[in-house]
């Protein structure tokens, strides 16, 4: 909870405002369902196509939405603890993707990285032109169910389209797109918002 709401209540707000958002399916943990009905009920939420539960990894989670979509069209994967999605991003990410088939937002990595093994820093890895990428990540939906059925498992998306040969533009987070994952996270969501 943040300010007394939901996190994903910030997410669902952007995708709800946005207009190049026809609809979309809110895929949540299965003990969650409930209230993620009782989420959508309380705030009115016309966009959402349907309430799916997601599975025991990402893909499995994706694989579900997906299951409620359309064959053709677009789709913007986004993780719920990201509160910082705006339509604007959104509707940005749309456009380029459908030019490029697929986008993802992220950011230049700025410290210093170190290959580490058992505890000892092995070595420094050269960051020029390393990024790190975030959600919400945009796929054309043709191409996005062919990367999940050809490729094996990858920790985002963006990976299974590009071991189909497909190279996913990168779009520059245009602030701060914070990814909620500890408590400390949380705090700065709080103060930031």
């Amino acid at each position: 909870m943040v300010q007394g709401k939901p996190l994903i209540q910030f997410s669902l707000r952007a995708f709800e405002l946005c207009p190049d958002v026809t609809g979309y399916v809110l895929v949540v943990n299965r003990s969650k369902l409930s209230e993620a009905r009782a989420l959508v009920k309380t705030l009115r939420l016309r966009k959402v196509l349907a309430l799916v539960a997601g599975g025991s990894e990402r893909q499995e989670s994706v694989a579900n939405g997906l299951a409620c979509l359309p064959e053709s069209g677009f789709v913007a994967i986004h993780d719920g603890v990201r509160p910082f999605v705006t339509p604007r991003m959104l509707s940005y990410g749309f456009k380029v993707c459908q030019r490029h088939q697929a986008a993802a937002y992220g950011t230049f990595v700025t410290d210093t990285l170190k290959l580490v093994r058992n505890g000892w820093l092995i070595r420094t890895i050269d960051r020029n032109g390393v990024v790190a990428i975030q959600t919400p990540q945009f796929f054309s939906l043709p191409l996005l169910r062919r990367a999940m059925v050809s490729a094996p498992k990858a920790t985002d998306e963006c990976a299974l389209v590009e071991r189909l040969g497909i190279r996913p533009r990168l779009l520059l987070s245009p602030g701060i797109n914070l990814k909620v994952t500890t408590r400390a996270d949380l705090r700065l969501c709080e103060t930031l918002l």
